[in-house]
Order: C-alpha cells, then sequence, then structure tokens
C-alpha cells in the first residue's frame, strides 16, 4: 500500500493548523463569528478524517477503513459549504467594512478561496470515482490537507519566520508572502510526489497544479488585475444562498464520484499509462 506513513504528515498538518489559527480562532473562539465555526469545525475533521484514512487502510482495518470513507460523502457536502460561508462573509466585509488587511488583499482572499473550492470538488469527485485504484484514490485524497496548508501556514510563518514575521502594521505585506511561501512549498512537495508515482498516477500533478494556480492568481489579484467588481457583486448575494449553493455543490460531488466509482476498473493492464 502506497504513502504508509502520511498520516503523520497529515497529523503535522492538523499541527500547523493549530498554530496557525491560534491567534485568530482557537484563541477567540467563544467571540469568533458563526462562519468560522461552521468551516473551523468541519475542515478540522476533514483533516483528521484523512489522517484516520491511511492508518485504517495500513493497519487492515478495512471495516473501519470503509466506514469512515462513507462517512466522508456525508461530510463534504458541510466542508464546501464552510467555505462558501466563509467566502460569502469575507466579499460582504470587504464591501462594507473591510480593515486593512481585507482592504490589500481581500480580492486575493476571495480569488484563492473559490480556487480551493474548486480544487476541493475536483480531487474529492476523483478520490471517488478512482477508490478501487490505491495509487489514484490515496493521492487525491491526501491532496485535500495540501489545499488546506496554505492558510494556516502563512499565518504561521507571519507568527514565526524571520522576515515574514507581521510586529505592526507596516508589515502586512507579509500577509500574502506567507501564503505565497507556503503554496511554493507545496507544489514543489507534490512535483516530487508525482515524480515517485507517476508510474502509477498523475493525480499529484493535478493537486500541484490547483496550488499553483491559486499562488499565481491571487499575486496577481494584488499586483497585475483588480475582480472588486466580481468580489462586489459576490457582495450581494445572500448568505443563505451561498450555504445552499455550498451544500448542493459538495452533495453533488459525493454523490457523482460515488457513482462514477461504480463502474471504474479496479486493476490497469500491464504496461498502461495512466491517465487519472
Amino acid at each position: 500500500m502506497p504513502y504508509r506513513h502520511a498520516h503523520w504528515w497529515v497529523l503535522a498538518c492538523f499541527g500547523v493548523i493549530l498554530l496557525g489559527f491560534w491567534p485568530s480562532y482557537w484563541s477567540v473562539a467563544t467571540t469568533s463569528p458563526w462562519p468560522f465555526h461552521l468551516h473551523g469545525i468541519v475542515a478540522t475533521v476533514w483533516v483528521l478524517m484523512v489522517a484516520a484514512q491511511v492508518w485504517t487502510i495500513h493497519k487492515k482495518k478495512r471495516g473501519l477503513h470503509r466506514a469512515t470513507g462513507q462517512a466522508s460523502l456525508y461530510l463534504f457536502p458541510f466542508l464546501i459549504m464552510g467555505l462558501t460561508a466563509i467566502g460569502a462573509r469575507n466579499a460582504q466585509g470587504y464591501a462594507t467594512d473591510p480593515g486593512p488587511v481585507s482592504a490589500m488583499f481581500g480580492e486575493s482572499f476571495l480569488l484563492g478561496l473559490w480556487i480551493a473550492v474548486a480544487a476541493y470538488v475536483v480531487l474529492f469527485y476523483r478520490a471517488m470515482k478512482y477508490r478501487r485504484k490505491v495509487w489514484v484514490h490515496s493521492a487525491y485524497l491526501l491532496g485535500t490537507p495540501v489545499i488546506l496548508f496554505e492558510s494556516p501556514a502563512g499565518r504561521a510563518m507571519n507568527g514565526f519566520v524571520p522576515g515574514l514575521q507581521i510586529r505592526g502594521p507596516e508589515d502586512f505585506g507579509h500577509v500574502l508572502d506567507g501564503i505565497l511561501v507556503s503554496d511554493a512549498l507545496m507544489v514543489a512537495l507534490c512535483l516530487v510526489l508525482w515524480w515517485r508515482a507517476k508510474k502509477h498516477s498523475n493525480a499529484w500533478g493535478v493537486v500541484a497544479a490547483f496550488v499553483a494556480a491559486q499562488m499565481v492568481l491571487m499575486y496577481g489579484a494584488y499586483h497585475w488585475w483588480s475582480i472588486e467588481s466580481w468580489v462586489m457583486a459576490a457582495a450581494t448575494i445572500p448568505m443563505p444562498v451561498m450555504l445552499a449553493f455550498g451544500f448542493i455543490l459538495g452533495a453533488a460531488t459525493s454523490w457523482l464520484g460515488w457513482q462514477a466509482g461504480k463502474g471504474s476498473a479496479s486493476v490497469r493492464p500491464a504496461g498502461a499509462v495512466p491517465a487519472e
């Protein structure tokens, strides 16, 4: 089975989530807005679920692995709904009363979030579609925490990494720098994993492409072009509509991926080139 020790890497990602979001969420959770709770709780459970999936299959606990995988089908709509809730709140905040960081990077943040939504949908759909192909399935599922990584890792860098630390308003520019460095590290990791597994699957190349797109487009939204009109338009969409959209998109992804996987071959002919 591939990625035998990946659950430790996923748990390390969970540690970065705790560290990066401690100042802005975990330490002030009792006063945080409800969209933060929805996204924070569901995303945390998702990361732990991915770690559990790796651990259970390598410990040959196939029944638990199968049950956890089926539970992910029901969790995924809430994961996407949490992301759309954060997107709606950020767009409305940018349009009405942005803070200094949101005023600088609000367009980049929202663009990065929607790329993350697209990435989650594609990766989870393909993880379910190819669930009988272990190399493909595991890579796509393990790719989902990679999409999540830039936000907490960037914040952690802003707190502890020299040259990226934020000590005052004069350092706010480092917010985007931390995100870009985090994304660059994940692109490099994904390309290494793709190179090592390319005989079995191209999944890590797909993950790398999404992270690279997020990095380039977030940088571009700050330095090269403006999507302010898009953000303002998004801010007019009522929160219930965004919640419903996120849930329906996640539910459709779960259902379509599961149905597509029913006809997925469990083995690949010898010498075939992976196309997934």
